[in-house]
């Protein structure tokens, strides 16, 4: 008869212990408390302060709002535009990021000649920038998704290239020696090895993409939590702008939150970057 302290039969799988999931659940935690004493700090200023809800309303008053305007259906076009810019940006972006690197860690003068111009186009506002492609594309979601792709792009660059080239010299002798072709050896070798520094871009990524996101439709747009919180500020309405803000940060939490857990999955099996 096996004592109750023998191990786990080979290949059983290994529940996680009491202490595994509280440590798992402790950031969860610390930031649901943390969340909680903001908005009751908040709650404190209003009131011991006095404060006009015209400067600053209770929390009440603002879920309250932000609860009519969910009812009656009126935050959910803008909830999907923005998301639609960001997530449809993100993809072309990170698409875009994975291309380049594969070319610069193989054709190297290509790098020299691009990447300044890749850096000035990161380095320069992009408050400056939105404008520009506005004139270009119009007040739609194409726009927003150019502006996006623009912010985006660059994290995945940066990472990805690094990634590829810390490669082992094995591994290149070997494809030299088994012969595969640049296109397969993109596929079977680099990309794989580089899925956790991809999923590292995107989640530097998705947060500047909500950002670009939010300039985007502050420049112009006809729809969007950017454009609600721009017209919400044009008409005095302070309450639909916390609830505006409220919900952005909400989005670019969820995003990040999501390309997190991909992260951590990609380190597990590919090691992390």
């Amino acid at each position: 008869m096996p004592s109750a302290s023998a191990p786990p039969a080979a290949g059983a799988p290994v529940r996680p212990g009491p202490g595994a999931r509280l440590r798992a659940a402790r950031p969860v935690v610390v930031g649901a408390l943390s969340l909680a004493a903001g908005v009751l700090l908040w709650w404190l200023v209003t009131v011991l302060f006095d404060i006009p809800a015209y400067r600053l309303p209770t929390p009440g008053a603002v879920a309250a709002h932000g609860w009519t305007l969910a009812r009656d259906g009126a935050l959910t076009v803008h909830i999907a535009q923005t998301l639609a810019e960001v997530v449809q940006g993100v993809l072309l972006g990170s698409a875009l990021g994975v291309v380049l690197a594969m070319v610069f860690t193989r054709v190297r003068p290509l790098e020299r000649v691009l990447m300044p111009l890749i850096v000035i186009a990161q380095v320069t506002p992009k408050i400056s920038i939105a404008p520009l492609i506005v004139l270009w594309l119009g007040l739609g979601i194409g726009s927003k998704i150019a502006l996006i792709t623009l912010v985006s792009f660059y994290p995945v660059l940066i990472n990805m290239t690094m990634r590829l080239r810390a490669i082992p010299t094995g591994v290149d002798d070997l494809a030299r020696l088994l012969e595969i072709g640049p296109l397969a050896r993109a596929v079977k070798i680099d990309l794989p090895f580089a899925l956790p520094a991809i999923a590292v871009g995107l989640r530097l990524g998705v947060l500047q993409a909500v950002t670009a996101a939010v300039i985007g439709e502050f420049i112009g747009a006809e729809a969007g939590l950017g454009y609600l919180e721009r017209q919400a500020q044009d008409n005095d309405d302070i309450r639909l702008v916390i609830v505006s803000l409220g919900l952005l940060c909400l989005l670019a939490w969820t995003l990040y939150t999501l390309v997190g857990l991909v992260e951590r999955r990609l380190n597990s099996r590919f090691g992390s970057a």
